[in-house]
């Protein structure tokens, strides 16, 4: 059998499911335990005499960087843990009784997903491509249908390979439309189709957060069992949320892994399933209208509903096919099962590779900070990474250079873990704190891995055809190693951490600001100018006649002082580049392309004017053209005041950080955002909320409008505060003037 899915059950004794490719395994014989580091005058017999303890055994582990012999107390049930935990501190340390009784298991018997089980654990690794089914649900908003389980569920999409289906119920007449009776019968289509079609992995956009709990509670108003072939949905808890588990099918929803490990490496402004499918997928959705549009398609255009509501199930599985790779290589490499991982944050991933490490290596896990010890973490800070103000203007030709790795590395190469930490040794951080290279640490050691694993896989990717499913294969795997290694320094400052250390997480910062320091200084001392430093890379500059070839030579002679495996890389070489203030700057490779951070071309709050604005003066200050970006701005003043500018590229977009009533100011998007509840649409925190500034009276908050109800603009506010503002943060950096671009003129203009 090929492991997707693992679960426990049985009231008097434990009964470990699991499920996958080639059926399904019970295992009645794993018993939990927790480790008790017992205190000199303790008895086995003492300890036994605990009822729910059924026996003991004395075996050596390691504990921080120490033999120890500490006694492994077994229970019957994973119950008795937490009801015993408290009587076991009495008589000495107990440790590692807060791992859930499935990852335990799953780390004890040596099995992870996607992998054959056999005897001795995890056997050979499979490579295939697991069932899927997408889905996605349609309710009627305005009988309260986005609050759960309020207003009735209209049609449910699904796509999966060989089947894309919607059902749905009323008098519509659509082709290709699935029309059941009623509501109740819609439910059970859906559940008896997900039956019928088998799915091993079952996904949704933001489904564990409304699709699942909206389907479940109209289910129980229509007494309806919320079950898949007989097998109960359950609902589970997972940090502050709740989801669905299906016996023998994997729920995955992506929402929740995009949200937590992918969106920090994407270009998304938000999150939402049309903006992230753009990206990933490269397809845009139907477009159904405003807050009522689904209600209106429902009576007056059911067709277009239905192929709405079809395509809402296409891009997700299409995501699901670019995301669930990704989600698999992680399983793998943490060990635990997809359903868990799909739903970490990057801290957990790492502190669950870190946990199976250990175990393999007989060191003992510490256990998770309570809430006062964590809330006393949360009070310390530390100096972060180091930026450099740039020199301000436009600059050309421009190297990138960044260190490989920065922070892993730093670990690697200094040997920093909370065991090796020491008061001798030459290897001392700026921070003060010094770390013994005696023996290698825990830390290093697995990050020491996984970083080796990494620089395989990108040299085979070097030798391989891009088109290829092997190199997509393998190209997953080692972004997947990256994003575990960047989460390494992350990790240890992390309140929570089981292995948090503040001296470790100083040092590897100040080691950090140490060597980008160096570099400055020893680029300045070659004659290069430093244009702008941030915590890993430096940009650099000169007037040399063989620039790239003096940036190589600068790159060779660095890497041989600095230790190994910490090396500075070149990112690429760049025509020009316009620096503003730190975190904000534009960058033209010489195919014409942009690299922009910080600026308003990549925000969601600018209207489009300002966003499309400036991202023109960008390229035109970038090529040299700096009168023709002034000229540019100026056409778009004048069309603003002649109110020839089209209304959509005027909304404002910002987005509601906490429920309505929470707001003590009345801001323009809270405002526009009561207008729409007042109007019968869902208001929830996350939402964008899109309006346009008119020319009525009052505050800005009084002038803001629904995009959709506004006629007019006040012309004054987008030229002094959107357009100006967004255009000024470029053209300022080469002695752009505010006042030449307003073309208005003054009252002492009028005299001449």
């Amino acid at each position: 059998m090929i492991l997707l899915g693992a679960d426990y059950g049985g009231d008097s004794k434990t009964k470990v499911v699991l499920y996958g490719r080639g059926g399904m395994a019970i295992d009645s014989d794993f018993l939990p335990y927790v480790y008790l580091l017992p205190e000199k005058e303790i008895t086995q017999k003492t300890v036994l005499k605990i009822g729910r303890v059924i026996k003991i055994e004395e075996v050596e582990r390691i504990l921080l960087n120490k033999p120890v012999k500490v006694w492994k107390v077994y229970f019957k049930h994973p119950k008795d843990v937490p009801i015993t935990r408290g009587e076991l501190r009495e008589f000495g340390q107990v440790l590692e009784a807060d791992i859930p009784f499935i990852r335990r298991y799953m780390i004890d018997k040596n099995l992870k997903p996607m992998f054959e089980i056999t005897d001795k654990g995890a056997g050979k690794e499979e490579e295939f491509k697991l069932r899927t089914l997408a889905f996605d649900i349609e309710c009627l908003t305005e009988e309260g249908g986005l609050e759960i389980g309020k207003g009735p569920v209209i049609m449910v999409s699904l796509w999966g390979e060989g089947l894309q289906k919607v059902i749905g119920w009323g008098s519509a007449d659509v082709k290709g439309l699935t029309l059941v009776e009623d509501e109740a019968a819609l439910i059970r289509e859906f559940l008896n189709t997900v039956r019928i079609y088998k799915p091993e992995v079952i996904v949704g956009y933001n489904s564990d957060g409304f699709d699942w709990p909206y389907l479940k509670e109209r289910a129980k108003m229509f007494k309806i069992p919320f079950e898949i072939d007989k097998k109960k949905i359950k609902f589970v808890k997972k940090g502050r949320e709740m989801a669905p588990k299906i016996e023998g099918i994997v729920n995955v929803d992506l929402y929740i892994f995009i949200r937590n490990l992918l969106s920090q490496y994407m270009k998304s402004e938000n999150l939402k399933l049309n903006t992230v499918v753009s990206e990933l997928v490269g397809e845009e959705k139907i477009k159904i209208g405003g807050g009522k549009g689904i209600d209106d398609a429902w009576r007056n255009n059911p067709q277009l509903l239905y192929d709405y509501s079809l395509q809402d199930a296409k891009v997700t599985y299409l995501l699901a096919n670019e995301v669930l790779p990704m989600v698999y290589t992680l399983s793998k490499l943490v060990g635990q099962t997809i359903f868990d991982v799909s739903r970490m944050s990057p801290g957990q991933v790492v502190e669950w590779l870190l946990i199976r490490r250990a175990h393999e290596r007989g060191i003992l896990t510490p256990n998770r900070p309570g809430y006062g010890e964590a809330s006393e973490r949360r009070s310390l800070s530390y100096e972060g990474a180091f930026v450099k103000e740039p020199v301000k203007g436009l600059h050309a030709p421009i190297a990138l250079c960044d260190f490989r790795s920065l922070y892993p590395t730093i670990i690697m190469a200094h040997n920093i873990s909370p065991d090796t930490i020491t008061t001798k040794g030459k290897n001392q951080a700026p921070s003060g704190a010094r770390f013994s290279q005696d023996v290698k640490g825990f830390i290093p050691e697995t990050l020491q891995s996984l970083f080796d694993e990494r620089m395989e896989l990108k040299a085979k990717l070097k030798k391989m055809k891009r088109d290829t499913q092997e190199f997509k294969a393998i190209y997953t795997q080692q972004n997947a190693l990256k994003l575990v290694l960047n989460s390494f320094y992350g990790y240890l400052g992390y309140a929570n951490a089981r292995w948090y250390n503040l001296d470790a997480a100083k040092a590897i910062t100040s080691w950090g600001r140490k060597y980008i320091k160096d570099i400055m200084d020893i680029a300045d001392a070659n004659k290069f100018l430093v244009v702008y430093g941030d915590t890993d890379s430096v940009m650099l500059t000169s007037e040399s006649d063989d620039f790239e070839g003096d940036v190589k030579k600068f790159l060779k002679n660095v890497n041989t002082e600095l230790p190994d495996p910490i090396r500075l890389e070149l990112d690429g070489f760049f025509v020009r580049g316009v620096f503003v203030t730190k975190k904000r700057y534009a960058l033209l490779r010489d195919d014409g392309s942009l690299v922009v951070k910080g600026l308003e071309k990549v925000r969601r709050d600018w209207s489009d004017l300002a966003r499309g604005a400036q991202e023109i003066v960008i390229k035109l200050v970038l090529e040299n053209r700096v009168e023709e970006a002034k000229t540019h701005v100026k056409s778009l003043v004048k069309q603003l005041r002649a109110k020839e500018t089209p209304l959509e590229q005027l909304v404002i977009r910002t987005q509601l950080t906490k429920s309505i009533e929470s707001y003590q100011q009345m801001a323009p998007h809270v405002k526009v955002a009561k207008v729409l509840k007042e109007a019968g649409k869902r208001i929830y925190p996350g939402m964008l909320i899109e309006y346009i500034v008119t020319p009525r009276s009052g505050s800005i908050s009084e002038r803001s409008v629904p995009k959709d109800l506004a006629k007019d603009y006040d012309a004054e506010y987008y030229v002094e505060h959107q357009l100006l503002p967004a255009v000024m943060r470029v053209l300022e950096a080469v002695g752009g003037k505010e006042q030449e671009l307003r073309m208005k003129q003054t009252e002492l203009d009028k005299w001449f």
